[in-house]
């Protein structure tokens, strides 16, 4: 019961302090969203470890046993891993999204709504990631289809709109 107040406490003042400060990786956690699919304990437990002491970052301001902490408790309470320790498989078996995010490829134009995300480059070729049913990301709308937990979901958009913006391409809605 003591250690998990203190890790409330440590918690709480790690998120409220990120919201004065950049954290290591350069951005705020209401900037990224790996932890936007959580709720309560979890979507709390998730934001500590991935967004305001940035556990999976090199340059990381905790401990690494504050991260292990954190780790450990978010997977007794929901029985996973957390969401930033999950890989977007999309880039591991469709080339276009791995040269995306290794910006070997130019985009050109983002599309993201809350059912699709769709990236398209100076080639003409599209990088698209769909909420489904079933979920699943895909190169020009073709086969194969890379079917998609809703972690891997969560973990594909961050990652290739992170990819995109890092270009310079504002991602906008559908008109």
């Amino acid at each position: 019961m003591r250690k998990s107040r203190w890790i409330l406490v440590f918690i709480f003042v790690v998120i409220a302090g990120s919201a004065f400060a950049k954290t290591p990786d350069g951005q705020t956690p209401a900037e990224e969203t790996v932890c936007d699919n959580e709720t309560g304990a979890a979507y709390g437990l998730c934001n500590a470890y991935c967004e305001a002491m940035d556990c999976t970052d090199p340059n990381q301001h905790a401990s690494d046993r504050g991260c292990e902490s954190v780790r450990e408790n978010f997977e007794k309470h929901t029985g996973r891993p957390l969401p930033c320790l999950t890989t977007c498989p999309c880039a591991e078996l469709l080339q276009l999204f791995a040269d995306i995010e290794s910006g070997t490829v130019e985009v050109r134009r983002c599309i993201a709504d809350t059912d699709i995300l769709q990236v398209t480059t100076t080639t003409g070729d599209f990088a698209l990631i769909s909420d489904g049913p079933p979920a699943a990301c895909s190169v020009n709308g073709e086969a194969p289809f890379v079917e998609l937990t809703p972690e891997e979901l969560l973990v594909c958009r961050v990652t290739l709109r992170k990819a995109v913006e890092a270009q310079g391409i504002v991602c906008r809605r559908r008109e």
